[in-house]
């Protein structure tokens, strides 16, 4: 089904901002993984990455888990969380 549809002069600035946002987002992806999993090695947290930049949290527990990055505390949530004693 064919439209005439135009967007407005409003619209066409909005989408065309949102599409820069994401094309510097694309372009910014790598060197953010590279400097990340860097200062993850050196001690940085995910909660602290994640303030600065904006991504979740998991987002950064992914690439320290893929960097081989060791722990700072135990998980206590999830699949790798140790299971208790008390677990009947």
């Amino acid at each position: 089904m064919a439209t005439d549809y135009t967007p407005d002069d409003e619209a066409t600035r909005l989408y065309t901002r949102y599409k820069r946002a994401r094309e510097t987002e694309a372009e910014l992806k790598d060197p953010v993984r590279t400097q990340a999993a860097a200062d993850l090695k050196a001690g940085a947290t995910v909660s602290q990455l994640s303030k600065l930049t904006g991504l979740t949290p998991e987002y950064f527990r992914r690439i320290a888990r893929a960097e081989g990055v060791e722990r700072l505390r135990p998980p206590t949530v999830g699949k790798l969380k140790p299971e208790s004693d008390d677990a009947e």
